[in-house]
C-alpha cells in the first residue's frame, strides 16, 4: 500500500513513526502543487492531507482526487469544524479525521479505505446527515452553491462569513440567499434556517473514534 503524505514535516514525522514500516510513504509535501504532482506520478492508494498546509488545503483536496482517481483522500485535523468537515466531503475526500492519530487508528482507517467506506468520526455523522437530508433533494432546483450557501446559513453563520469562506463577494451571497427564498417558499432568511426539508438520499457513513491533538503520537 502506498502512502501519500501532505502536511507539516513534524506531523509527516508523527505519523512515519506511528506507521512503523507498515506501509509505504511514497512521497511527503507540504505544498499543494507538490502534493498533487507526486499523486499523478505515484499513484497512492491513501493520501492524508492536513487542514493546516501551507496553500488552500480544499485545492489539495479536489487536485489529489483528479490526479489519482483510485486514491481515497483522508483530511487530517486539529481539532473538529463542522464546515471543513462538509467541504472535505464536497472537494472529494473520504474522510475526515480531528485529534489524534494512534498507531492503531492508522491502521484501521488504511483497513477502512481500502474498502472505499467513508471516514467521520461519531459526533460528526448527525450533522453529515443533516447537511444531506437539508440540501440533497433532487427535486429542489438547487444549484451546488446554494444548497452550499443554504447549509452554512442553516449554522448559524454570517453573511460576510459565508463570502469568505467560499471566497466570493457579501452581495453574491445575498443574491443565493434571495434566490433560496424564492426557490424553497419561505418569505426570509430567517425561513431557511427554521424550515428543512423532508426528503434527502441516504449516505453511507462509518463512524472512527478519535479526539484530542492530532501529531500520529
Amino acid at each position: 500500500m502506498k502512502v501519500l503524505l501532505v502536511d507539516h514535516p513534524p506531523t509527516r514525522a508523527g505519523i512515519r513513526m506511528a506507521l512503523g514500516g507498515s506501509v509505504e510513504v511514497c512521497g511527503e509535501y507540504g505544498e499543494v502543487d507538490l502534493a498533487i504532482r507526486a499523486a499523478k506520478l505515484e499513484q497512492p492508494d491513501i493520501a492524508l492531507i492536513g487542514r493546516e498546509i501551507t496553500g488552500d488545503w480544499r485545492a489539495a483536496v479536489r487536485g489529489v482526487c483528479r490526479a489519482a482517481p483510485h486514491c481515497s483522500v483522508i483530511v487530517l485535523a486539529q481539532s473538529p469544524d463542522a464546515d471543513d468537515m462538509l467541504e472535505s466531503v464536497r472537494a472529494g475526500a473520504q474522510g475526515y479525521l480531528p485529534g489524534t492519530l494512534k498507531a492503531e487508528n492508522l491502521r484501521s482507517i488504511f483497513r477502512f479505505a481500502q474498502t472505499r467506506e467513508a471516514l467521520i468520526p461519531r459526533t460528526m455523522v448527525l450533522e453529515l446527515l443533516t447537511e444531506i437530508r437539508g440540501t440533497s433533494v433532487p427535486d429542489s432546483g438547487l444549484t451546488s452553491r446554494e444548497a452550499q450557501v443554504l447549509g452554512m446559513v442553516r449554522r448559524g453563520h454570517s453573511t460576510t462569513w459565508i463570502a469568505d469562506r467560499l471566497q466570493i463577494a457579501p452581495v453574491t451571497v445575498r443574491r443565493h440567499i434571495s434566490e433560496l427564498v424564492h426557490k424553497l417558499g419561505v418569505e426570509n432568511r430567517s425561513d431557511l434556517v427554521e424550515r428543512r426539508i423532508e426528503r434527502g438520499a441516504p449516505y453511507p457513513v462509518v463512524a472512527v473514534r478519535g479526539g484530542g491533538r492530532r501529531n500520529g503520537a
